[in-house]
């Protein structure tokens, strides 16, 4: 892990602490995101196969901190066994909502065959617990195009004709 510093501008290779067997495994498509607690890592893809041995995502969930002296530390996040979680995904997008809440939307399920999802979920980081975010129906009639645009309805538009 790296960090970059201010001044002089030069990267630092930072050492990790704690235990090593709680070490995040190489990974892509996945998101960090910083919180008060730390960065909260979700998802991704590390080399893990499905059961028809395609490449598939993961649902984990770590918190990275960093310390003092060029040092980090990887948690894994336990949550309640009958907590909600998110399906596994990758190339998903996340972002904190306040102090304590990461929101998450979409990414990929599945490569092979192609799954891609379009749900929303809430990690709330005081408690680490999921909920799934249900999304209003788009509007009906006839509204402006602002309108259109706000609620996401995309039109199709034929091209025009090059003759």
């Amino acid at each position: 892990l790296f960090a970059a510093m201010p001044h002089p501008y030069a990267w630092l290779k930072l050492e990790q602490a704690g235990e090593q067997e709680h070490t995040v495994t190489a990974r892509a498509g996945h998101t960090l995101t910083p919180m008060a607690t730390g960065f909260i890592l979700f998802g991704g893809m590390d080399g893990r196969r499905n059961d028809m041995g395609n490449p598939a995502p993961n649902s984990d969930l770590y918190v990275l901190k960093l310390g003092n002296h060029r040092t980090y530390e990887w948690s894994p996040i336990e949550l309640d066994a009958a907590s909600q979680v998110p399906p596994a995904r990758t190339l998903h997008t996340a972002v904190s909502t306040s102090k304590d809440e990461i929101f998450i939307f979409g990414g990929l399920h599945s490569a092979m065959p192609y799954q891609s999802l379009q749900d929303g979920w809430m990690l709330d980081t005081s408690i680490m617990e999921w909920k799934r975010i249900h999304f209003k129906p788009p509007a009906t009639g006839k509204a402006g195009a602002f309108s259109r645009r706000m609620s996401g309805l995309i039109q199709e538009r034929n091209p025009p004709n090059s003759a």
